[in-house]
Parts: C-alpha cells; sequence; structure tokens
C-alpha cells in the first residue's frame, strides 16, 4: 500500500505532466491552426526620423483637426495638458464640438526648425476665424524617438 507521501509525489508529478501536455498540444494547435499573428504595428508617422518629419506630421495632424493623432506624438507629461490646451486655443480640434465650430477652418503652416539646448523649436502660423497668430512646438527626444513636448499656439480672442 503507497504510502501518504507517495501518493503526495505520484499526484504532484501527474498534475505537472499534465499542464505540460495542455502546453503542448495548445501550441500545436496555434501553430496548425494556420491564424495567422499580426505583425507588430507600424512606427507612427513622424515618430522617428528627423524633428523636422515630426514637426510637419503634427501640423498635418493638426490641419486633419486630429486632435488624438496629435496627442499620440506628444510626450508623456504632455497629453493631458496638452489636450486642454489645443482644444481651449482651437475649438474646432475637440470631437465633442458642435459640427459648426468642428467645421470651422484651421489653417497650420510650419515655418521654421531650430535647435536649441534640448531639442528643437518648431515656428508655426496658424490662421484661425480671419486671424493669423504665429506659435512654437517644442520637440524634444523621448527614448528613441522625437515627441512633441509643448505647443504654444498663438492666442486668438482670448482664447488659449
Amino acid at each position: 500500500m503507497p504510502t501518504p507521501a507517495r501518493r503526495r509525489t505520484t499526484a504532484v508529478t501527474v498534475v505537472i505532466v499534465g499542464m505540460v501536455l495542455g502546453g503542448v498540444g495548445a501550441a500545436v494547435y496555434f501553430h496548425t491552426s494556420g491564424r495567422q499573428i499580426p505583425p507588430d504595428p507600424a512606427p507612427l508617422p513622424g515618430a522617428e526620423g528627423s524633428p523636422e518629419a515630426l514637426a510637419r506630421t503634427v501640423v498635418d495632424r493638426l490641419n486633419a483637426k486630429d486632435l488624438t493623432g496629435v496627442i499620440d506624438l506628444t510626450c508623456t507629461q504632455g497629453k493631458n495638458t496638452g489636450r486642454r490646451e489645443l482644444i481651449a486655443a482651437l475649438p474646432p480640434l475637440d470631437p465633442a464640438a458642435p459640427p459648426g465650430t468642428r467645421s470651422t477652418p484651421v489653417e497650420v503652416t510650419l515655418n521654421s526648425v531650430t535647435p536649441f539646448a534640448d531639442g528643437y523649436v518648431a515656428a508655426i502660423r496658424i490662421r484661425y476665424q480671419g486671424a493669423t497668430g504665429d506659435g512654437k512646438m517644442r520637440i524634444q527626444r523621448g527614448g528613441d524617438q522625437w515627441t512633441l513636448c509643448g505647443l504654444d499656439p498663438p492666442r486668438f480672442g482670448g482664447a488659449g
């Protein structure tokens, strides 16, 4: 008659063998099921490469009124503040704004990208509601990519 210690050892062995066989079975199933593993997502345009490429991408997304796209290119510390500040300065960027506000044209152009001690400054010009103003974007290295780490839009009618 087996001892209690021997029964425990046998039970543990059965459980371990069952887990290994289950894992092998799952691996074989997924390997042979024809299911393709999706490739890694493509990097965001402008998120890698040069500060100029990032600045152009931000300008393109501002012109497309793609607030989420701009925030995706923003450094971690600036995501929440950046969203609030952009909506306050340029209400047509707010996805929740009424259609009349969303349809108001916004035209952003990139004037220059110049180095400074901690990264680059991109000078931009924004045309909104018949007024034109100059602003700046601060671009800095975040890990292995360039990120938008500050946007100082012009003030239109006391907004922003």
